[in-house]
């Protein structure tokens, strides 16, 4: 019995078994170098800008972990796209309780129909801020950060060859459902790429750079007709020839649920973006997942075949379910990564490592689904709004969905 093809296909499922390994171990070793890095005690006015729309999960908790930031010069700019969100009630109450101790304003960006709602949002707030910061600093509301979170993102900005610093988001379910835990796997997938300069991309979630950056960039005008925030910046930042860098400290917490259907139409819609943004990224997962899905895939095969039919060939080629192992030891190891990031949450990860490891076998094949749906289109739905993108810097909002309030934006005076 030729018993070859079997060893070969076993042979490269542990070979492709073990990247993920490899990049886990360079990740770790990034952070450890990122980490020990010391910068000057960073200067300047920081204007921290939040785009809100609706009310997220913990939503009274996130806003008050951004105003107990320690930095001395920072204000917060919070811009909703209506003056009737669910949001604004929350964001006054708490500028108010603040009052005289951080500067803090809500702006009305209204709604345009050429761009993410997002973004007009971020635009809106940007002219606000006008040139009373020197650096921006971009954070999504369902974060909580601690208090030297600012601090921290600002720092290697001191540094002229870097264009952009970013942290990220760890979804941390309160309760381990399968849509909540393979999103929070799903999403730590891209923590082994992003520590990485030469290949890395800004978060939406927590993103600062300097004014004059983001002005030498024409950020500002880029963002004009598209729908990614942070890839659309990496683009430009790229093209000035500055780096972004990762800053581990500010890997900051999402405390949020997530059923599978909302796990599914989140993971579509980034696999649709990266698609569109970022071509190559989006090939190295594709091809990435494809053949992790179809080792897996001939492994259970010859399991099956064996059990009925016997043979020494399809009991050597379910070995090619070995795979499954090293993505239980790569998800803990990584797991133990985020956890020397994230002490707060070291006793609620460990407790939910067999969920972890549950998931990581999960999350390939979704993965590959994600793929299969972004070949096919180019409109994602966000946040209740559907959106085509015709190219990076083209985008549509759909007529049969688009708002139809038509709300003109309200800038109030600094």
């Amino acid at each position: 019995m030729n018993l070859t093809p079997a060893v070969i296909l076993v042979a490269l499922s542990v070979a492709f078994g073990l990247i993920p390994l490899f990049l886990t171990a360079r990740f770790r070793k990034q952070v450890k170098v990122l980490g020990n890095i010391l910068y000057p005690r960073p200067r300047g006015r920081v204007a921290v800008i939040l785009p809100c729309k609706g009310i997220d999960p913990g939503f009274r908790d996130n806003l008050r972990a951004f105003f107990d930031q320690d930095y001395p010069s920072l204000e917060l700019v919070f811009s909703v796209a209506t003056a009737d969100d669910p949001a604004c009630p929350e964001i006054d109450a708490a500028i108010e309780e603040n009052a005289g101790r951080v500067k803090a304003y809500r702006i009305v960006a209204g709604i345009e129909n050429v761009r993410a709602q997002k973004i007009t949002n971020l635009l809106r707030a940007v002219e606000f801020v006008g040139k009373s910061a020197d650096i921006l600093v971009f954070a999504d509301s369902d974060l909580r950060p601690d208090s030297g979170f600012v601090r921290r993102l600002v720092a290697p900005l001191v540094y002229s060859q870097v264009g952009a610093t970013t942290g990220y988001q760890w979804y941390a379910p309160p309760t381990p459902t399968l849509g909540s835990m393979l999103r929070s796997v799903w999403n730590a997938g891209a923590l082994t790429f992003i520590a990485d300069s030469r290949r890395n991309f800004c978060s939406g979630a927590a993103t600062a750079l300097r004014r004059g950056v983001f002005e030498r960039a024409h950020i500002a005008q880029a963002w004009d007709r598209t729908l990614s925030d942070d890839l659309t910046l990496t683009l430009e930042v790229r093209a000035l020839g500055m780096e972004t860098m990762f800053v581990p400290s500010c890997v900051c917490v999402t405390h949020e649920s997530s059923t599978l259907a909302q796990t599914v139409e989140y993971t579509n819609r980034q696999s649709v973006i990266s698609r569109v943004y970022m071509p190559s990224l989006w090939w190295s997962a594709a091809i990435g997942h494809s053949i992790g899905c179809f080792f897996m895939l001939v492994g259970l095969t010859n399991l099956l075949m064996w059990c009925v039919h016997g043979g020494a060939a399809s009991l050597l080629g379910s070995a090619c379910l070995l795979m499954v192992p090293l993505q239980w030891v790569n998800a803990l190891w990584l797991l133990g990564a985020v956890r020397e990031m994230l002490p707060q949450l070291s006793d609620p990860l460990a407790r939910l490592k067999w969920h972890y490891m549950f998931a990581a076998s999960l999350a390939p094949f979704l993965s590959l689904t994600n793929t299969i749906n972004s070949l096919f289109t180019n409109r994602i739905t966000w946040r209740g709004i559907q959106y085509e993108m015709r190219s990076p810097w083209e985008t549509v909002i759909l007529p049969s969905v688009q708002p139809t309030a038509k709300e003109a934006p309200i800038l109030l005076k600094k």
